[in-house]
This record gives structure tokens, C-alpha cells and sequence, in this order.
């Protein structure tokens, strides 16, 4: 660089001769900054990863089995936004809504198909009507039927409905009205059942074509004035367990093609009445491949806790009806859920961090930050 000094003002010499010592400081060039280096996921899933749908902003796919506590994908997502993940296709599955300006204007409801190896939109699959019900992220909303081929969503203006999706052939097949009930859960080869304000269950058999092959209901069974049931569950065995809200458990057998209502028992003993225990949450319950029950315990339960942090978490087996272990929570969590890893291990999830236990032995093994978390999550392992 050449400069005038007979021209140049006194501010110009000055910059000039810091740049030139800073030069001589400095001789060598910044490197050029790093670029992004995209990487594809395995064929298969490790069962030590587990989604993390942050009923918000995105989807995360996390490494929950490790110190190193990576994010190895995340996927872009409101707070209506389900998850299915597919164990026939390498794909995965993301119900979600939109408006053309933002939070107005024009509506679209519609499934974004993903692939799993790369994680890149590979389809999609507009909803008609404007009905996917717009409640924050749960169970119930969006899931599978008939061997995956199938999904069903759950549609709310209030009318309550669903859905049937075509999800290999990427096509609406149809809807199914289903006054007074809400929520969905898959029944049978190719089927749903779904909570009715009338305390029964009502399961809709599907035809090859997504059409209505049969109904059946279930006497009244859900004490909606009295105890009525948390709509999360889970699947052991064939059989869905919900909990009350004052600490039943209720289990449905979803195997056949009509959902039959097993005998209830207790979650809380005489025991435990004086700590006024009850199930409390969100996602409160899960289940494992030994046939053992996870339930998210408060103590000090009354009317309008049911939503609140629990502190434990007590273990029940489902062929003995009884109590087996409690787990002590180092914090209070909202929401829970079980990896499928040979040694399991029970995810926390506490505020704005997962807390990540041994399963069996109760030992908290790791903590993550859930940065960017404002509500309630949901927690999908992989299998």
C-alpha cells in the first residue's frame, strides 16, 4: 500500500501506519472460515438416541447414551408439531400446520415425509379442511395403523374427526367422524380407538382402502366426574395402560380388533395415602420389554396439581399388579420415557434439562441442557 503523506490527512497517516504495525505483528492470513460439514445417519438407529420434540421450534435428535451429548439431526417444527418414525421405510413422519403470513392468512395442514439417512424432505402430503387439531405436542394426535402403511390423524374444529393417510402412496384416503371423542391410539391389524366423553372406548376397524370396515364400543369405563383417565399411556404387550388422576391404572387390550377393558388396580396403597401420591405430568408413563410399568409420581396431590412435576417415579409390574421400586428424581420432572437399549435408561425430562438415569438402579448417569424449551416435551426413543 502506497500512501501520499504530502496529500493525506493526519487520521489517514495514522491508520495507515497501525495497519502496517499490525501487519508486521500478524503476518500471516486468517484461514478461510470452516464450512459446514454435512454428515448422513446410520441405516439403523443406535437404541441410545431418542427424539426430543420440543413442541416449539424443532425436533431434535439427540445421543442421550453419552457423555458427549451430540445433536445428530434436528428437524424444523412448531408446537403442534407429531412425530412418527417408521420401523417398515426409512423414513420419518412430521404432521404440521401453517399459515401464509406467519400466524394468519392462509391455513395448510400437511405431513412432511423425511428421509432417515439424510434427513431431507423426500415428500409431502397436504391435509384438506384445515382440521388438524392444534394442541401442543402429545400422544394421540398422529400415528400409525394396518403395518405403518397407514397413519391416522386426529382432527379438531371442535367436530372431532380423523384423518386416514395413504403414507407409501402419499394420498389422502379419507376421514371418519367421530362425534364426543378424542385422541387416537392403533387397535388391532388395521384399526383405532379413541376416548369418548361418554366414558367409553370406541374402536373403528379399517378396510384395505382406509374406509370404515366396522365400530364397536366398550361399556363405560372412564369415571370422567369421579377419577377420570390421563389421555397418555403406553403400549406393553399388547395392552395400553392409562393412569387416573387420583393413582388407578387402567389397562385396554388393544391386540384384537375391538379394544377390550381389562380389570383396574391400584398405584397408590393404604401406605402411601398419607404422602397424598398421585400421577402427575405429562408424558407420565412408560413401559419396557420386561413387562414393567414406569409411572411419574407427586407427592402432596390435589385438585389442579395433575399437570405439575413429579418427584418419583415408582415401577410396577403388570403380571403382579404390585410395586416392584421407586425412584427418587434429583429433580422434579414433567415428562418420561424408557430407551430400548439392552441396559435401559429412564429419560427426565426437568424443566430445561434431560436428566438421564439407570433404569434399573435409579442412578442419575447424565444431565443436558434442553436449550430453547418453553413448554412440555415429548420424548420418542428409538427402537
Amino acid at each position: 500500500m502506497r500512501l501520499n503523506l504530502l496529500r493525506a490527512t493526519p487520521m489517514a497517516i495514522g491508520a495507515w501506519l497501525a495497519a502496517s504495525a499490525w501487519g508486521a505483528e500478524f503476518p500471516a492470513p486468517l484461514p478461510p472460515d470452516r464450512v459446514q460439514k454435512v454428515e448422513t445417519l446410520p441405516a439403523k438407529y443406535p437404541t441410545t438416541w431418542a427424539w426430543l420434540n420440543y413442541a416449539g421450534d424443532r425436533i431434535e435428535l439427540r445421543n442421550v447414551g453419552s457423555d458427549s451429548r451430540e445433536v445428530k439431526a434436528q428437524l424444523q417444527a412448531r408446537d403442534s408439531s407429531t412425530l412418527l418414525v417408521a420401523e417398515k421405510r426409512p423414513e420419518v413422519y412430521v404432521a404440521d400446520t401453517v399459515w401464509s403470513r406467519g400466524f394468519r392468512g392462509v391455513r395448510t395442514d400437511f405431513i412432511t415425509v423425511y428421509d432417515t439417512h439424510t434427513l431431507n424432505p423426500i415428500g409431502e402430503i397436504v391435509l384438506p379442511g384445515g382440521k388438524r387439531a392444534l394442541i401442543t405436542a402429545q400422544e394421540g394426535m398422529f400415528t400409525f395403523t394396518d403395518e405403518q402403511r397407514m397413519a391416522v390423524v386426529f382432527d379438531f374444529t371442535p367436530a372431532s374427526s380423523v384423518t386416514i393417510v395413504d403414507l407409501v402412496n402419499r394420498k389422502v384416503l379419507g376421514d371418519v367422524e367421530i362425534p364426543g371423542c378424542s385422541l387416537v391410539y392403533p387397535t388391532g391389524a388395521r384399526g383405532f380407538s379413541t376416548l369418548c366423553s361418554s366414558g367409553n372406548l370406541l374402536s373403528v376397524r379399517l378396510d384395505a382402502k382406509g374406509a370404515v370396515a366396522g365400530r364397536s364400543e366398550t361399556k363405560a369405563f372412564n369415571p370422567l366426574d369421579t377419577d377420570p383417565l390421563f389421555t397418555a399411556s403406553t403400549l406393553v404387550g399388547g395392552v395400553r395402560y392409562f393412569p387416573s388422576l387420583h393413582g388407578r391404572i387402567q389397562p385396554v387390550d388393544m391386540r384384537g380388533d375391538d379394544a377390550k377393558v381389562l380389570p383396574d388396580w391400584p398405584l397408590v396403597t393404604a401406605a402411601d395415602a398419607d404422602g397424598q401420591w398421585r400421577p402427575s405430568g405429562w408424558q407420565i408413563v412408560a413401559g419396557d420389554e420386561q413387562k414393567l410399568l414406569y409411572v411419574l409420581m407427586q407427592s402432596g396431590a390435589h385438585e389442579g396439581t395433575h399437570k405439575d412435576p413429579g418427584n418419583e417415579v415408582w415401577v410396577f409390574n403388570t403380571a403382579t399388579k404390585t410395586r416392584v421400586k421407586r425412584l427418587r428424581l434429583v429433580r422434579p420432572g414433567s415428562s418420561i420415557s424408557l430407551s430400548h437399549a439392552t441396559e435401559p435408561l429412564l429419560l427426565v425430562q426437568a424443566g430445561q434439562i434431560l436428566d438421564v438415569y439407570d433404569a434399573r438402579e435409579g442412578a442419575l448417569i447424565r444431565s443436558m441442557d434442553l436449550p430453547g424449551l418453553h413448554t412440555r416435551m415429548q420424548i420418542e426413543p428409538l427402537r
